[in-house]
């Protein structure tokens, strides 16, 4: 069983950041792609969502004594194979870990208008596994 504090403090988080890059994203197209700074700073917000979500997955796993996956992809798969969550979730969060990727190891290869057109789906589906990770830890 996860830890409900751990969890809390781990939800909380990531759900700040996604409002802080809604918030950034939703702006009209020509206004954020015009901002170097707001691409930037929503991407970083992304980043920091998406690894709170990646780090909470790996509470969960452990908590749960399910081993030591390989990677971030590899424990949201296990959460799938374990039916702790769906297979549609783990595979959109398989998306997510690779966006974290791209903007942890290199911006340039972050394609920022193809971020703000899927953000919507994109903060959906972390949105999702915040829940169920909390509905796990009993919040």
């Amino acid at each position: 069983m996860v830890k409900p504090e751990v969890v809390r403090r781990k939800v909380a988080r990531a759900a700040a950041r996604l409002d802080d890059a809604e918030a950034i994203l939703s702006q009209p197209s020509e206004v954020f792609l015009a901002n170097t700074r707001d691409q930037d700073l929503a991407s970083f917000y992304l980043f920091l969502a998406i690894q709170e979500c990646i780090d909470l997955a790996a509470h969960w796993v452990s908590d749960a004594g399910w081993g030591s996956p390989d990677d971030a992809v590899s424990t949201f798969l296990l959460l799938a194979d374990r039916r702790a969550i769906d297979r549609d979730l783990a595979e959109g969060l398989r998306g997510a870990a690779g966006l974290r990727n791209l903007i942890g190891h290199g911006y340039s290869l972050v394609n920022r208008a193809r971020i703000q057109s899927e953000y919507e789906e994109g903060i959906a589906t972390l949105r999702r596994f915040l829940a169920a990770a909390a509905t796990e830890a009993g919040l």
